[in-house]
Formats: structure tokens, sequence, C-alpha cells
């Protein structure tokens, strides 16, 4: 291994760097197109009854937007621990280079967690912020109403505001979900050294992997939730 990795080495010509010497791609890059899989399928799952009316799937609407807030969190976790120089890992946004797909991806990935996922989330919580701001006490108060962001009107006007901006973010997420797991198939199909990866149809491939899994993982979490609750499941 060591001669080898000489050899290798002799024939650098300029600089290398740490994360150059492991040319193949472990087991922390493929968790984290799975991770961004699950969350596009979670949300798929939740558009389906905001937007298309699939009232069966009610009970898990609050379930799917949660856990693919979750998993979207975690899912650049595992590239940051492939870097050789993870603390660079926020580079990225604010060095990126045009001309690097994956660079163009982390914009995918903020535009995705903080305009869909999280605006969506605020305004189908909004009212129950406001509402434990003012029953509870302490730590939990302060961090109630700083989750309100000043914004404490609970009147059925504002009520209906909040169900209908929601209702424009859930439209504008479902192309965005698809964005979100269909660029990692371009990415990975765009890779011409694998014959079994460059293909045209990767984008469709994973995004359909994706819907699958991710409205997999969100039932097998509402039937484990709804055991431990004590709870019939009404789907």
């Amino acid at each position: 291994m060591e001669t080898h990795l000489f050899d290798m080495l002799s024939q650098v010509d300029g600089y290398i760097y740490p994360n150059e010497i492991e040319l193949q791609w472990g087991i922390l890059v493929v968790l984290y197109p799975y991770l961004t899989g699950l969350v596009a399928g979670a949300f798929i799952l939740a558009s389906l009854e905001r937007v298309f009316k699939v009232k069966v799937l009610g009970p898990t609407y609050q379930l799917a937007l949660i856990t693919a807030l979750a998993y979207l969190i975690c899912a650049p976790l595992p590239l940051i621990a492939h870097l050789g120089q993870p603390a660079r890992a926020y580079e990225i946004m604010i060095t990126p280079n045009g001309d690097s797909a994956m660079a163009i991806f982390g914009f995918v990935y903020l535009w995705y967690l903080m305009v869909v996922l999280l605006l969506e989330i605020w305004f189908d919580y909004r009212r129950d912020f406001v509402i434990w701001s003012r029953e509870e006490k302490g730590i939990k108060r302060v961090i109630y109403k700083i989750l309100t962001l000043g914004v404490t009107d609970i009147s059925p006007k504002a009520l209906k505001w909040d169900d209908r901006l929601g209702y424009i973010i859930t439209v504008i997420g479902i192309p965005s979900a698809f964005l979100l797991h269909g660029y990692v198939g371009f990415i990975f199909g765009s890779i011409k050294a694998n014959p079994w990866w460059s293909t045209v149809i990767m984008p469709v491939i994973f995004l359909f992997s994706a819907i699958v899994s991710g409205i997999a993982l969100v039932m097998v979490l509402y039937m484990i939730i709804s055991y431990i609750r004590k709870v019939k499941i009404d789907m």
C-alpha cells in the first residue's frame, strides 16, 4: 500500500491537497443523496395533502414537514465529514466557483432550506408559537416569543393569510423539491468515468427513488409514533 501510494505521488506535478489522495467516493458521499432523497420525498408527501387535497394523508402532513426539515439539516454533515478540511466548508458560500455544479448546488440547498421549508413550517406553526409564548414560562416562553418574529396577530383574518401564503410556498416547493434531488442526479449523471452513472435519465431515477423512500420513511415514523402514543392509525 505504501509503495503504491509513493509511486502515485511521485507522478504528481505541482501541489496536492488532502482530499486528492482518496480518489474514490466513500459511504459518506453516498449518504448525502440518500438523505436529500428522503427530504424531497417527505415534502412531496406533505404537498399531496395541502396542494392536491389528498385528505387521507392529513395526519402525516406536519410530520412530513418536520421530517423533511430534520433530514435536510443533517444532509450536509456526511459531506462535511468527508472533506479534508471540514472547517472550510462555509467557503463554498462566500467564494463559490461558478463553473462547479457542486458549488451551485450549495445555493439550491440554501434556497430549499430557508425559503421553502423554514417559511412553510413557520406559517404552519405561527399560531402555536404565539399561544405557547403566552402560556409557557421561563426559557420556553422566550424561545417561543423569538419564534413568533414579532407577529402575534392570530385573528381569523391573519390565520387565513398564513394558510394562503403557506399554500403558495408549498406550490413553489414542489418544483424546488424536484430541483433539489434532481440536481444531485444531474451531478452523478454527468460523471463520464462511470458508465453506469453517465445517463440522461439519472435525475429521473433519483426523483422517483426519492419519492418512494421519503414517503416510506414518513409512513414508518407515523406508525412508530402512533404506537408509542397508543393512538389509532387514522389513515
